[in-house]
């Protein structure tokens, strides 16, 4: 029982880290894309990127909130 304890907590933490790590990278993703339409112009392919950029931040903050709790 405690080893099954101990593997759930092992394993949510690797969850955490895998899902912060995914979110920083869509943060970093997001700023580049940010400065490569200012400073070459806002298409509308990129304009799409980051709205789904975005969409998935909000998810992935959302999930890792409910997966600290």
């Amino acid at each position: 029982m405690v080893l099954r304890m101990i593997s759930a907590y092992l394993r949510k933490k690797r969850h955490i880290k895998t899902t912060e790590a995914y979110l920083d990278m869509l943060m970093l993703d997001n700023i580049n894309l940010s400065i490569q339409a200012s400073r070459f112009g806002w298409t509308d392919e990129i304009q799409n990127q980051l709205t789904n950029s975005a969409l998935l931040i909000r998810k992935y903050q959302r999930r890792l909130r409910l997966i600290r709790m």
